[in-house]
């Protein structure tokens, strides 16, 4: 009984490991995340990566290289300080930076940047009345992108400065 159970400890490890080895060597085994938005899946948009899918601990590096939207603008628009830091700033940050006006209900944050994206691109999104823009995020929406006179006008409204 007790070779058996001795043979049971050091199998169950063995097979663990076996499958942890035979996922990652087929690509099967993730322990990242690709961040990567779900895409359109009927309308115009379809087939197009879905700005509503962007998650706060995404980077403006990574909705560079996913939306094409220059890093620069991204930093700009939304009032990083430092250029070096546009690529690796995440949009969760701006909850910190514009702290002051979510007591007033005016949030900038993760929502404002889904609503920044879609507007840049043309895509469709449902624009919410707590979402506010930064007027330099506001000034590139009006100068980069084509937007209907419903969109221009819910833009000037929901404008802020940077504290």
């Amino acid at each position: 009984m007790k070779i058996r159970s001795s043979i049971m400890g050091l199998i169950v490890p063995i097979v663990i490991l076996g499958s942890v080895g035979v996922t990652s060597a087929l690509d099967l085994w993730k322990t990242t995340n690709d961040k990567i938005p779900v895409k359109y899946s009927e309308g115009t948009a379809t087939g197009q990566y879905n700005p509503a899918d962007i998650r706060g601990s995404y980077t403006f590096g990574e909705i560079e290289k996913v939306f094409g939207i220059p890093v620069e603008d991204l930093g700009i628009g939304f009032g990083v300080k430092d250029p070096a830091y546009y690529a690796s700033f995440q949009c969760k940050e701006l909850e910190t930076i514009y702290a002051t006006l979510a007591v007033q209900g005016k949030e900038v944050g993760t929502g404002s940047v889904r609503a920044f994206v879609a507007l840049y691109k043309g895509l469709p999104i449902t624009l919410s009345d707590e979402t506010y823009l930064p007027k330099p995020a506001v000034d590139l929406l009006k100068d980069k992108a084509s937007l209907t006179q419903d969109q221009l006008q819910f833009i000037t409204q929901h404008t802020v400065d940077i504290p």
